[in-house]
Parts: structure tokens; sequence; C-alpha cells
């Protein structure tokens, strides 16, 4: 065998054994809520926007195809949400997404009224993301919590909410 020949053959197993290892390398998106907007409240319920950020720590560009997440409030349930639009995140980037969450007064207590009151929303995620990777689809599991802005939008938010 040929000195070409076989320099040839060491970058080939070189290249083969570094793409093996990649799929260990993917280092999880961080998913968070940064604020959340209160809209299109009524007797019945509301819409809540989730301002939700994806923030990609890896070198290469994330491809999301789906989030879904269950959302608490007080820790009760409020509500599911899928989103099924197509989102990138470049590398190194964050991209913010807005997701909005419908939601029903009817089996929400009084705890969740008092908090959408507040200037700040006491919450819980759960979910998950699925993205696709230059070595395939893989879904992330996440979970967070905490504390975050709740705004309104439109003047009858603020009044339909403190109604009793």
């Amino acid at each position: 065998m040929s000195s070409r020949s076989e320099s040839a053959l060491i970058a080939l197993a070189i290249s083969v054994t570094a793409c093996a290892g990649i799929g260990n390398n993917l280092r999880q998106p961080e998913i968070r809520l940064d604020h959340a907007v209160l809209r299109g409240i009524g007797l019945s319920g509301g819409t809540l926007d989730l301002i939700v950020d994806v923030e990609n720590p890896n070198n290469f560009t994330l491809h999301g195809t789906r989030l879904e997440m269950g959302v608490e409030v007080e820790g009760q349930h409020l509500g599911d949400i899928f989103y099924d639009e197509d989102f990138s995140v470049s590398e190194g980037g964050t991209t913010t997404i807005t997701l909005p969450l419908k939601f029903g007064w009817a089996g929400v207590g009084s705890a969740v009224r008092a908090a959408l009151t507040y200037g700040d929303l006491p919450y819980k995620l759960k979910g998950q993301a699925q993205l696709k990777t230059p070595w395939g689809p893989t879904q992330v599991p996440f979970t967070r919590q905490g504390r975050v802005p709740l705004m309104r939008s439109g003047a009858n938010a603020a009044a339909l909410i403190s109604t009793p």
C-alpha cells in the first residue's frame, strides 16, 4: 500500500471517529419564559401569550419542528400548548417565540385568578422540544419554573379581571 493510500485511509478513519462522537456533543437548548401578556380576557376565560426564548449553546443551527408544554400557575394546571410551526435558532443565538395559551375560568381556582392580577406571574412549564440536528431528529425535555413579568394588553383586561 502506498503512503498516499495510507494517508487517505488514516484521514477517513479520523473523520469517521470524529463524526461518531458528534451525537454526544449536543448541548440542550435553554428554553425559558421571558414574560407573559394577558390579552383577550372575558367572562369565560382569556388568552395568555407566553413569550419564550430558545437559546442555542451549540456551534450549529438548531431547527425546531414542535414545542409542547403544560403550564401551571400557582400550582394549578392552566392549559397545554402545542406549537407546530418550524423555527430556527442560529449557533450561539436566541430565538423568541410567542405561544398563545387559551384558558377558561371554569376549574381555575381563586389563587390563579389572583395571580393574574399581580405584576408578575408565578409559573411552571413542563414539556419537550422536537429538534432537527446535523445527525438526526431528537426530543429535548425541559422543566422551568419561576416568576416573570405579567403585562396586560388592552384597557379592559384589568377591569374584567378584578371583578369578583
